[in-house]
């Protein structure tokens, strides 16, 4: 029986599971963060009087109950609910009696969801932004090792200027480093509390939301009550905008390794348990799990273009906005799956040293040649025109160093601002 239904069991099944969708599903994410909220909720309750002490006691003791039952499989989210917040009314009703049906006093469905979902999609990007720290420092100590061994540098994939595979390792390390800072404002900027909103227009209760920002550890209360509403689906883009950043870089790491492990490049080679086998051809070995990180992209891409075609919605709640949480859920789940595996795949990567400088030709020193004229006062275009012509003296190239090199390039690194920088991201 529905809650919003007591006066008749009949239901269809059709309609019933075209409106649930995957609700039961995705809910097993969000139960526990509904019960925590519950719990916040219940004190405050009990701060407007109407819970007493003792009743809060109960009403405490049952939740903490259900979330036991819940982590140890005794409980089961199934779809005799509606979703998981009917699931916990049912509980505590069964568990308390008519007590337990003053848990919903104060509060909707609609915020009791955002607040599940924000304090879900926090402890998530928490998790990413480690994911990411931990693949930025696989890359650095990859850059340590391989600082001043060469590989030739590209453009429009035509051998450009000499370049390192320090540089190579430690251009995605600093992304990710970017990335994990991304996820830490966007992390920051949705914390806000959007409980004690109800379903946009607040409730005729002095509710203290003060209370349950507090317990719930959020930054400040989302303050107006409708635009809590119309938030719903906001935040959730801005957490796969964020999202995105890490699988734009994951795609371009992938492409360079799929490129580079090539018979025709020779370059790099992986560890064998991450390459599968052709179930025709003998002879084969494939990157089948950098080509599905390659490909994760296009997952995340598509539930941003989902989610924001969703929200062509005007003001307040809308039944549409339930489908936020497939997005939101979907992508975290992509993004984690695909990242926990990268820093184990790039501490597998083998660096052909030998076949990668030998990849390096004259033409390529060009460019270094027309600077070492720079130097002895010819100007530029004229030193680039003198080398692309092959006129005049071309001066004895001196060696590279970090002290006559451009902060960043291949022969100077400056690995250890980024180590800082990641020392301090780790420690927030």
């Amino acid at each position: 029986m529905k809650i919003w239904n007591k006066t008749t069991k009949a239901s269809n099944s059709p309609i019933d599971d075209f409106l649930s969708g995957e609700d039961i599903a995705l809910d097993q994410e969000l139960f526990l963060y509904d019960i925590e909220a519950s719990i916040a909720h219940a004190e405050e309750l009990r701060a407007i009087k109407i819970l007493k002490a003792e009743e809060l006691k109960r009403v405490v003791v049952a939740l903490k109950k259900l979330a036991k039952l819940f982590i140890t499989k005794k409980f089961k989210l199934t779809s005799k609910y509606e979703d998981c917040h009917s699931a916990i009314e049912d509980f505590l009703t069964k568990e308390l009696g008519d007590l337990g049906k003053k848990i919903h006093t104060g509060r909707s469905r609609n915020d009791q969801v955002l607040v599940a979902m924000r304090l879900y999609a926090r402890d998530r990007l928490v998790e990413i932004q480690a994911l990411n720290l931990s693949i930025a420092k696989a890359l650095l100590t990859k850059a340590s090792q391989h600082s001043a061994n060469l590989m030739p540098g590209y453009t429009h994939l035509q051998r450009a200027m000499p370049s390192t595979w320090g540089l190579w390792f430690s251009a995605f390390a600093e992304s990710f480093l970017d990335n994990a800072e991304l996820l830490a404002h966007t992390q920051s900027w949705m914390n806000l509390n959007p409980l004690g909103t109800a379903a946009g227009y607040g409730v005729n209760l002095p509710l203290k939301r003060d209370i349950t920002t507090k317990k719930l550890h959020f930054k400040r209360k989302q303050l107006n009550s409708l635009y809590v509403q119309n938030s719903r689906g906001k935040f959730e883009l801005e957490l796969l905008s964020a999202l995105k950043q890490p699988m734009l870089d994951l795609r371009k790491l992938s492409w360079d390794l799929s490129l580079f492990m090539t018979q025709e490049f020779n370059f790099l080679a992986l560890g064998p348990q991450y390459l599968t086998g052709s179930s025709i051809m003998p002879n084969k070995s494939n990157p089948d799990v950098v080509e599905l990180m390659r490909g994760s992209y296009a997952v995340i891409a598509g539930h941003y273009a989902e989610l924001e075609n969703l929200l062509s919605l005007p003001s307040g709640y809308h039944r549409d906005l339930q489908l936020t949480k497939r997005s939101l859920i979907h992508s975290i789940h992509t993004v984690s799956k695909a990242l926990s595996l990268v820093p184990g795949l790039i501490k597998s990567i083998k660096v052909n040293k030998s076949r990668s400088a030998e990849c390096i030709d004259e033409s390529m020193l060009m460019t270094d040649q027309a600077y070492a004229l720079v130097q002895t006062g010819v100007p530029f275009r004229d030193a680039y025109m003198s080398v692309k012509e092959k006129a005049g003296h071309q001066p004895k190239l001196a060696k590279k160093t970090a002290v006559s090199s451009s902060a960043g390039s291949p022969h100077n690194l400056q690995l250890k601002s980024l180590s800082s920088r990641l020392v301090k991201l780790t420690k927030g």
